[in-house]
């Protein structure tokens, strides 16, 4: 298993959009896992399982391991080709023919995100939903970046599990970002709206 998987073709990419296949995905970065023991995971059925490790296997994102006769039985196990897979910021602008869906989920996500601003205390208005969802959007993409330019920056393979690993790209994309005017003016942007209506304490009129 590899450590990163970069993924530039929209079709590889949209299939990350379905939380089913994340979800067999997370469970086979960290054991071979055959169908049926996906199934009981997640609560699916069999066939509903093995239709999406179809199509994750034909993707590259995950390999059978190997297969385990019992009787009149035959039971396949998979696993994870990488320990994490990184969407390339490209597909998320939609810049390229056939990332446009891709694009659209990522806008989805970060708009589901501004709405939920409200529960930790502050107030939206549409126009104000509007352009948060806008700089979240922005600040996705330039995170997405800068995980690419780390992992291109690697040189040997990395011994630690997929948590440990996820949060070292984190840090070092984050050294990377900092470093730049455009995300320090990006975060100043989402900082003066989010500050624009500054929550208030529990109980206070």
């Amino acid at each position: 298993m590899q450590d990163f998987l970069l993924i530039r073709d929209p079709k590889v990419a949209k299939l990350l959009a379905d939380e089913t296949r994340r979800e067999i995905l997370h469970n086979l970065r960290h054991r071979e896992m055959s169908p049926f023991q996906l199934a009981q995971a997640l609560g699916k059925s069999v066939s509903s399982i093995s239709y999406h490790l179809n199509a994750l296997e034909e993707a590259g994102l995950v390999v059978k391991t190997r297969t385990l006769v019992k009787k009149n039985l035959i039971e396949k196990f998979y696993r994870s080709t990488a320990k994490v897979f990184v969407v390339s910021y490209t597909l998320s602008e939609g810049l390229i023919p056939g990332s446009e869906e891709y694009a659209q989920w990522t806008r989805e996500v970060c708009r589901r995100a501004v709405e939920n601003l409200p529960s930790f205390g502050y107030k939206l208005t549409k126009e104000l939903e509007a352009e948060l969802t806008d700089l979240f959007e922005k600040h996705f993409i330039q995170e997405q970046r800068a995980y690419e330019e780390v992992i291109a920056q690697q040189i040997s393979p990395v011994q630690v599990e997929h948590s440990s690993l996820r949060l070292l790209l984190r840090l070092l994309s984050t050294v990377s970002l900092v470093k730049r005017k455009e995300y320090l003016d990006l975060l100043d942007e989402i900082s003066k709206r989010l500050l624009r209506e500054p929550p208030k304490p529990e109980g206070s009129s």
